[in-house]
């Protein structure tokens, strides 16, 4: 078992800013980061952003579940490497209740959760693969926690920011947060601005610049 402490590298005024951002705003001009499509909410309503405490835990045990819920701090976002089990759900009613009364973010996890109607009761974020009726025990077979750990295709490093909406979940290490914050609010501001000209009667193709593109294409042929 490897159990380190929570790591910190981001201020909590960055992670506030970055709630603005929208995932696939970030997905026009990023390309990686992005979990893959089968980690899914739970509810469409579910969004969080916050600094990651990564689990690794193998098989059926869900142990360093568990001990993660008491190494993370309020706004903290539990993501859960499942060592490819997808199977048996570590994460369920209970989990979700000692999630919400700790102040945490959300959870993301390669794998399954259960205890559905009980996670959307509460409205607490969790992404997953799916649901299963049968779950993880408390068997100490190892596992760890605060180390990279792999998550829905992308490595996830202590700290790193997770962002997720209804759309996906979105893995940035500190240093990239600021910059792809930046453009990512400025597209979103631009595309007001097409969203007014669309309801003008603007056709999309002129205002994207699809048709200067194939005019450029076709007139080269």
């Amino acid at each position: 078992m490897i159990i380190r402490e929570r790591v910190d590298k981001i201020s909590p005024e960055l992670i506030k800013r970055f709630e603005a951002v929208e995932p696939p705003t970030v997905g026009h001009f990023y390309h990686t980061g992005f979990m893959s499509p089968r980690i899914r909410p739970l509810f469409l309503e579910a969004k969080l952003v916050g600094p990651a405490v990564t689990v690794k835990t193998p098989a059926n045990d869900s142990t360093m579940v568990h001990k993660a819920l008491e190494i993370a701090l309020p706004g903290d976002v539990i993501v859960v490497d499942r060592c490819g089990d997808t199977i048996h759900a570590c994460w369920g009613g209970v989990v979700t209740m000692a999630a919400h009364v700790r102040g945490l973010a959300g959870a993301v996890i390669d794998g399954a959760a259960t205890d559905l109607l009980e996670i959307r009761e509460l409205k607490f974020p969790v992404y997953c693969t799916g649901t299963s009726a049968i779950t993880t025990k408390l068997l100490g077979l190892g596992g760890e926690i605060n180390t990279p750990v792999q998550c829905g295709g992308v490595v996830v490093h202590p700290g790193d920011l997770v962002a997720a909406d209804a759309n996906g979940v979105l893995v940035l290490r500190p240093e990239e947060v600021e910059s792809v914050m930046a453009e990512a609010l400025a597209r979103q501001e631009r595309e007001k601005t097409t969203m007014q000209r669309l309801r003008g009667g603007e056709l999309l193709p002129d205002i994207s610049r699809a048709n200067a593109i194939i005019r450029e294409k076709t007139a080269s042929h």
